[in-house]
């Protein structure tokens, strides 16, 4: 896992600013396109046996997640303040967006009822708890009860460390269907009103992330093996209804917001319009933007093939890599090799 540090930073920085700050970008899905997914699943699930490594690992591409979580949170926070409308826009955006090539790639999930009735458990479930558990509020940190805001941000941070392991899940639409998002915005981005009392919940939060990442970790390989239609049916349905839950929350039970919709000018038409379009298109744009700058390699989409291969037949992604396309494969960086039976408890027999 020896890696340029710099480049761990710089790649962990792009992956925490797009998972918290742009909807519709799974973590994992960008640490796949990056190169790093599988050495990091690799490093959280044997931080125990191989410590040195793995803590070295993570220590570099967590600092950069950090910093990235950091400036996504301040930039959305920011310019939620003085830009409500088009940012809620841009959110819409994203998430209406990436339905589509969602769907694209789930196809051969609605050739089978089971896959349907997972979508549509997921999508109940969260459309039930967003608008009749909550009241269709989002939470609020102005004023934290001890301990039972920290448990519920500790549970938070258990699911929402799924986005980090299982790819296709997304972060800020998992905080959207919990409640969460703007509350964790505020929470990260905020640094005028951060005091002890909110790093506590912080802290609270980070437990639970480490302890979901840890334990999903190590049961992902088995999961992707078993469930991988399903998982994309999961996260597909999430996805769907994140735009219902966002002009729910944001638009229709925020008197701010409502009070806002009657006098806001055509120029903020105008704007939310455009925000609306980029951030629809910008599954299309990013990516072409990425690959001009360097940051995803031209063989992107093979990877993923690969790893997705790899996910299901229980081998390397190199050695998927080699089955696919041999020619991209010498060229492609190591990632950490599997680990040897014995040591693996979800090895066959």
């Amino acid at each position: 896992m020896e890696k340029n540090k710099l480049s761990l930073v710089l790649r962990g920085m792009l992956i925490g600013f797009a998972s918290l700050g742009v909807p519709g970008l799974s973590a994992s899905t960008i640490a796949i396109v990056l190169f790093v997914y599988y050495d990091m699943i690799y490093a959280i699930s044997h931080i125990f046996s191989q410590p040195k490594k793995s803590i070295t690992f993570l220590l570099f591409l967590l600092t950069g997640y950090g910093i990235g979580c950091l400036g996504g949170a301040w930039a959305v926070n920011t310019l939620y303040i003085y830009y409500p409308i088009p940012v809620i826009a841009a959110v819409l955006g994203f998430l209406i967006g990436s339905v589509p090539r969602m769907a694209a790639d789930s196809k051969e999930d609605f050739k089978r009822w089971p896959n349907w009735v997972v979508m549509v458990t997921v999508a109940s479930l969260f459309l039930v708890y967003a608008m009749v558990i909550t009241g269709g509020d989002s939470v609020s940190f102005e004023t934290i009860s001890f301990p039972i805001d920290h448990i519920k941000i500790l549970i938070v941070g258990i699911v929402t460390s799924t986005t980090l392991v299982i790819p296709g899940v997304d972060f800020a639409v998992t905080l959207m269907a919990l409640g969460y998002y703007y509350a964790f915005i505020d929470l990260v981005g905020n640094f005028a009103a951060l005091n002890l009392s909110r790093a506590f919940l912080l802290a609270a939060y980070l437990i639970g992330y480490g302890i979901g990442s840890f334990a999903f970790s190590k049961g992902l390989r088995y999961l992707i093996k078993r469930f991988p239609r399903q998982l994309h049916c999961v996260n597909l349905a999430m996805v769907a209804v994140a735009p219902i839950i966002v002009v729910k929350k944001c638009l229709i039970d925020n008197p701010n917001e409502k009070t806002m919709l009657h006098n806001i000018s055509w120029k903020a038409w105008v704007w939310a319009f455009i925000m609306f379009a980029a951030g629809y298109f910008a599954f299309t744009w990013v990516p072409m933007l990425f690959r001009y700058l360097g940051f995803v390699p031209k063989h992107a989409e093979t990877v993923q093939l690969a790893a997705n291969i790899a996910a299901r037949t229980d081998v390397t992604v190199q050695d998927a890599m080699q089955e696919i396309a041999p020619d991209v494969a010498k060229d492609m960086p190591c990632v950490s090799p599997a680990p040897p039976p014995a040591e693996d408890p979800f090895a066959d027999k």
